[in-house]
């Protein structure tokens, strides 16, 4: 038994389908590849996947992990060929390689938020982005009972860069999200949103990429 890395795409319609969802299709897809994949022991065996760290719905992702346990002699050239071959539209596996890190490296993803071009956002979104006020409300827990609490989202930011290419303003940001602290891109469009007291939907939304706490690519 081994464990092999896969980077997949998810793209297009499919950024709607949920984490559960996308979890059923990859299950759906190692089986109709006949990847010789190695099952849990016990009364209910299944095969282990392992997503190190799951899409929030309506963002389209690139260079997604997941883990997998195969047993066997398959090359990791044959295991990406099979899977590209029966999984639908939307997906796309870019790589299957040995794992390099550990699920709990993962410490930042980078986003990249576009919107159409309107001749102030540019200057309202630096203003927002380097305010240090951007705040927003999430829903937590306090012994057991949900609260409504406020987070201040500069305090996250990583990095970011406000450029404008063709007829399109691209928001680059570089927030939390490991297994201790975890940044919702949407929650901080909210958060600017409520500063500059102006809201304009973006177009797409799109995480780039997974790092290390020292920006590497996660591998």
């Amino acid at each position: 038994m081994r464990c092999v890395r896969i980077k997949f795409n998810k793209t297009g319609r499919v950024k709607y389908v949920s984490h559960l969802d996308v979890m059923r299709a990859m299950t759906r897809a190692v089986r109709r590849a006949k990847i010789p994949l190695w099952y849990t022991e016990g009364f209910n065996p299944h095969p282990y996947l392992n997503f190190l760290q799951p899409l929030p719905l309506g963002i389209e992702g690139f260079n997604e992990p997941l883990d997998i346990r195969i047993e066997g002699e398959i090359e990791n050239r044959e295991i990406k060929e099979r899977l590209n071959g029966v999984l639908p539209e939307g997906f796309e596996i870019i790589s299957v390689t040995e794992p390099y890190m550990k699920s709990n490296d993962i410490a930042f993803g980078e986003y990249e938020i576009i919107f159409e071009r309107e001749p102030e956002l540019p200057g309202l979104l630096e203003k927002a982005m380097s305010s240090g006020g951007l705040v927003c409300e999430k829903t937590g827990k306090v012994k057991g009972k949900k609260v409504i609490k406020e987070v201040n989202i500069s305090e996250n930011i990583k990095e970011y860069s406000i450029k404008e290419e063709d007829n399109a303003i691209i928001l680059n940001v570089i927030l939390p999200c490991g297994n201790t602290k975890n940044v919702n891109p949407v929650n901080l469009l909210s958060a600017v949103w409520g500063y500059i007291k102006k809201e304009t939907v973006p177009v797409n939304i799109k995480r780039l990429r997974l790092t290390d706490i020292n920006l590497m690519d996660f591998e």
